[in-house]
């Protein structure tokens, strides 16, 4: 027999002490007790996890067994940074007469004539709970995590079943920031293939526009929505333009514009989101003003909360530019304050009927 009399180590602030016994000869068999205290299991730039909880593994001849209850207390998921590293063109490896290489090596391990020393059978039993510090970052997508998932091993296989739901999270798309107002992912079994229930929208508006995602993570379907129900040109001029489509006439060009940079950009968030995350920037754009003596006008804005906006728009023929601070007082209300070339001072009444 053997027994852990002391096995402590240490990530971070925390720590992770194992203690159990084992009895080995013919039946061998052991008994291992895991206890974590804000134990950081990862951390990298880009991954960070610190967990605490407590989990008992059985380990004999046939049979792994580990039940268990854990608690994510932080973390950091940051995919943006995931491409891995790749050799160059010009980098050529030799390998030595007869060497096998890493990749034919996995192929015959994998080939069915390779004799495999029987498995154990797995029986996991494991909970976790997201906590309320757990941030995912990528592919446009900023977002806390919440929720609590059990894990499971029947007939071997890994299941997952629970319900993870996004907290004070963002989304890039179509050239803007939108706001996650329910974003659910319930796994019922394989964890490869959850149910997605989102709707992001624009933020600020007097009509609720965005985009909804449903279906299963292997074949989502994406569509825009709108709260009254609006064309789909309508849907795009707001959720892009931040208003109606009547009356744009040149400014169309603008608008597919944008939108068709957000398609082209598939994943990521378009062309123009490295400058304005550069810059700090919410927004960065070119257009046409309105009038008879059409001039291009570059704008400049930051959304430094939910309810202030502040905005910067110069003509590139004009002398001078002019601010605007925007204060959302209600759904329908605005006030908004210019400064530059034209001051003034308004309060904004929107009301809309079909």
């Amino acid at each position: 027999t053997a027994r852990i009399e002391r096995f402590t180590a240490k990530a971070g602030s925390g720590s992770l002490k194992l203690e159990g016994s084992a009895s080995l000869g013919a039946a061998p068999k052991a008994v291992l007790t895991l206890s974590a205290d804000k134990f950081q299991l990862l951390g990298r730039v880009d991954r960070r996890i610190v967990a605490s909880g407590s989990g008992q593994l059985q380990l004999d001849r046939k049979t792994l067994a580990f039940d268990g209850q854990f608690n994510v207390d932080e973390g950091l998921i940051d995919f943006t940074r995931s491409d891995a590293p790749t050799l160059s063109d010009d980098v050529e490896v030799v390998r030595a007469r007869g060497a096998v290489s890493p990749a034919a090596a996995a192929s015959a391990a994998a080939s069915p004539a390779t004799p495999t020393t029987p498995t154990r059978d797995v029986a996991l039993n494991l909970r976790v709970t997201l906590g309320e510090r757990l941030r995912v970052r990528g592919r446009g997508l900023d977002t806390g995590l919440r929720g609590e998932l059990h894990i499971t091993s029947p007939g071997g296989r890994l299941a997952v079943d629970g319900t993870v739901r996004a907290a004070d999270g963002t989304y890039a798309a179509y050239g803007q920031k939108l706001s996650i107002d329910r974003g659910l992912i319930s796994f019922n079994g394989p964890v490869g293939n959850p149910r997605l229930d989102i709707e992001a929208t624009r933020p600020n508006l007097d009509v609720r526009v965005g985009v909804a995602v449903s279906g299963y993570a292997t074949n989502p379907h994406v569509r825009l929505f709108s709260d009254p129900a609006l064309s789909e040109i309508d849907m795009l001029s707001w959720l892009v333009m931040g208003r109606a489509s009547d009356g744009l006439g040149r400014t169309d060009t603008a608008l597919l514009q944008r939108a068709a940079l957000a398609l082209l950009a598939g994943e990521g968030g378009g062309l123009t989101n490295p400058l304005t995350q550069a810059l700090g920037l919410d927004e960065v754009s070119v257009r046409q003003s309105d009038g008879e003596v059409r001039q291009t006008v570059i704008a400049l804005g930051k959304q430094l909360s939910q309810r202030w906006y502040v905005g910067y728009e110069r003509g590139l023929n004009a002398t001078t530019g002019s601010f605007q601070f925007v204060y959302r007082i209600a759904q329908r209300f605005t006030l908004r304050a210019q400064s530059g070339l034209d001051n003034s001072l308004d309060l904004v009444w929107a009301w809309r009927w079909n």
